[in-house]
């Protein structure tokens, strides 16, 4: 009988080992990546993502012709307009036609925030961001570039403003 109660003590300790220990805590969670992305800007120039470290940064992709990415621009106009200056907003517009349809959709709409123009690696795929196969997708960084929340359809009301605050607060 001592061996069978040697053998459920090994096992008992081998499976507190396995679980982080005593008490059954986790593992730390694995430090997520900056996102390194460099877009093609509206008007002109480049946009460097990691530029904006320090700040939550809003990625929204989307196309001109989507009615639920133009539902969520007053919910993007609103974290661009907070106060602080702790936020950062960027439209990405995955149309192919570029700026000639990009442009009038913004003065449309009085769209103030930073907009770019994806290019085909994006549509593909193939930056850090990853496949984006619904539009429009919005994706929160947190201050130092990583990804901290990714939805992918249009925003429910007041979600955007949630979210920045979680990370806000998650200092």
């Amino acid at each position: 009988m001592r061996w069978l109660a040697a053998i459920a003590v090994a096992v008992i300790v081998s499976l507190g080992l396995s679980l982080g220990g005593c008490g059954g805590r986790a593992a730390p969670a694995a430090p997520r990546m900056p996102i390194a992305l460099v877009l093609r800007a509206a008007d002109g120039g480049e946009i460097d993502v990691l530029d904006y470290r320090g700040k939550v940064v809003v990625l929204h992709v989307f196309t001109t012709w989507s009615l639920a990415a133009t539902g969520d621009v007053p919910q993007l106009t609103a974290a661009h307009d907070r106060p602080g200056k702790e936020v950062v907003v960027i439209g990405i517009a995955t149309d192919l036609e570029g700026y000639s349809v990009v442009s009038p959709w913004r003065s449309a709409l009085d769209v103030r925030y930073l907009i770019a123009i994806a290019d085909e690696a994006l549509r593909a795929g193939d930056t850090a961001l990853g496949a984006l196969p619904v539009v429009p997708t919005t994706l929160v960084l947190d201050r130092n570039g990583a990804i901290a929340k990714r939805i992918e359809r249009q925003l429910a009301p007041g979600e955007l403003a949630t979210a920045i605050d979680e990370v806000l607060e998650a200092r």
